[in-house]
C-alpha cells in the first residue's frame, strides 16, 4: 500500500505529465497487491511504467520537468518563479553546492524572455559584490524532449527572503532593519556604479542568509540606465507596489533615485510589516504611487522612532528632487546616524525638515547593529 505522502507525489507525477491518468489508475488499482509501505519507484519497476531511476529524479525536482546538467547532481527544489524553476544541486568535480536556474519550457521560444535570462545571468557573474548573489556561467542543455533549455548556474546561499519571514509573522527591530537597507544600499551603490538600476527592489528579492547576511537577488528587470532613457522603453517594469512615482509614470529618464525609492518602502515595510500604499489591483497601486504621499503623522502614529521616520520619509519623497539623490548618500546618512554622530536634514516638498538626535535602539535590541534580530510580531 502507497502512504499518503506517496499518493501525493503520485499525483503531482500525473499533474507534471509524467504519468497519464489511466496509468495513475492502474498503479493504485495494483497498490493493493504490494507490500506494506511500498513507494512509488518500488510500485512504478513492479508495473513496467517507469524506472527506478527516472522516478528518484523526479521525486528530486519536485515533479518538474527540468533537463539533467551534465557535471552537476540535482538534491532538491529550491523554488518556482513566474519564468523558471531553482534547483539546489551539487558540483560533481568540486562537491560544493550551486543554484541552477531553469527557464520554463514554455518561455523558451520567446525572444524576449530568453533575452532576459540572459542578461540577468550575465549581470550576476559581472557583479561580484558581497551583497550580491554571485553568478557563474549561463548555458543551454537539452531536455528529454531533445529541445534546449536556457540554465544558469549561480551560488547557494541558504537562507531565507525577508518577505517569507515577514509572512511567517517575524518583526524585525528598527537597528536591524537599518543593517539589512545598509547592506541592500551597499548592493545596489555597486550596481549603480556600473550604469545598472534594479528596478525591482523588494523584500522578496533581499535574502538574509543563516549567518546573518544580506544578498541581492533576482536582476530579471534589472536595465542600464542609458536603456531606461531610451524613448519607448518599458519603464514600468517591476511590482508596482513599491515602484517609485516616476516609474509608476513611465518616465524616461529613471535613475538609482528609483531604487532608493524602493528601497525605502521595503524599509517602510520591514518595520511597519504592511505596505505603505495598498490596493484593489496594479492600477489602484500605481495611482496610489503617483498621487499619495506619506506624511510624518502617518509614519509617527505607527510608533516609528524619529530617525527611522526621517529614512523612510527622505527614501520614499515622492518628488525625486527631495529624496536622497545617490546610494552613496544614503549609506553615508545610516552609517553616522548608527554611530550617533549625524545631524539629518533635507527638504521634503520644498519645505526644510531637520533632525537632530543621536540613533535610539529599543531597549531590548542588542548594542551591535551587525546582527539583525527578529521577533515576534505582537498579535
Amino acid at each position: 500500500m502507497l502512504s499518503p505522502d506517496e499518493v501525493r507525489f503520485l499525483a503531482v507525477l500525473v499533474q507534471r505529465g509524467h504519468l497519464g491518468k489511466s496509468e495513475a489508475e492502474q498503479a493504485l488499482a495494483a497498490c493493493s497487491h504490494g507490500g506494506t509501505g511500498e513507494t512509488v519507484e518500488q510500485l512504478m519497476t513492479r508495473l513496467g511504467l517507469m524506472s527506478a531511476e527516472q522516478v528518484r529524479f523526479l521525486r528530486t525536482t519536485g515533479g518538474e520537468d527540468v533537463p539533467v546538467v551534465p557535471g552537476f547532481t540535482y538534491l532538491s527544489k529550491a523554488g518556482v518563479g513566474g519564468t523558471s524553476v531553482v534547483m539546489r544541486a551539487r558540483e560533481d568535480k568540486t562537491g560544493r553546492e550551486v543554484a541552477i536556474k531553469v527557464m520554463h519550457a514554455a518561455l523558451h521560444q520567446d525572444p524576449e524572455q530568453r533575452r532576459r535570462f540572459v542578461r540577468e545571468a550575465k549581470l550576476l557573474v559581472k557583479l561580484q559584490h558581497e551583497n550580491i548573489v554571485g553568478g557563474h556561467r549561463v548555458g543551454s542543455v537539452k531536455d528529454r524532449s531533445g529541445a534546449e533549455r536556457l540554465v544558469f548556474i549561480m551560488d547557494w546561499v541558504p537562507g531565507d527572503s525577508l518577505l517569507a519571514l515577514l509572512r511567517s509573522g517575524m518583526q524585525f527591530h528598527e537597528d536591524a532593519a537599518l543593517f539589512i537597507i545598509l547592506q541592500a544600499a551597499r548592493a545596489l551603490e555597486s550596481m549603480h556604479a556600473q550604469g545598472i538600476l534594479h528596478r525591482d527592489v523588494k523584500p522578496d528579492n533581499i535574502l538574509l542568509t543563516r549567518d546573518n547576511g544580506v544578498k541581492l537577488i533576482d536582476l530579471g528587470f534589472a536595465t542600464s540606465i542609458h536603456e531606461a532613457h531610451d524613448v519607448g522603453s518599458d519603464t514600468t517594469l517591476g511590482t508596482a507596489a513599491y515602484m517609485s512615482p516616476e516609474q509608476a509614470q513611465g518616465t524616461a529618464d529613471l535613475d538609482e533615485r528609483s531604487d532608493i525609492y524602493a528601497l525605502g518602502a521595503t524599509l517602510y515595510q520591514i518595520v511597519v510589516g504592511e505596505l505603505p500604499f495598498t490596493g484593489e489591483g496594479t492600477q489602484e497601486q500605481l495611482a496610489a504611487r503617483i498621487l499619495e504621499t506619506l506624511s510624518s503623522p502617518e509614519l509617527q502614529s505607527r510608533r516609528i522612532s524619529p530617525h527611522m521616520n526621517y529614512f523612510i520619509r527622505k527614501m520614499m519623497e515622492q518628488d525625486r528632487a527631495f529624496r536622497y539623490q545617490t546610494t552613496a548618500e544614503l549609506i553615508a546618512d545610516i552609517e553616522e546616524q548608527i554611530r550617533g554622530k549625524k545631524t539629518l536634514s533635507f527638504r521634503e516638498g520644498g519645505s526644510d525638515t531637520t533632525l537632530d538626535m543621536p540613533f535610539q535602539s529599543p531597549p531590548d535590541a542588542p548594542q551591535n547593529p551587525r546582527f539583525p534580530v527578529v521577533r515576534k510580531r505582537p498579535r
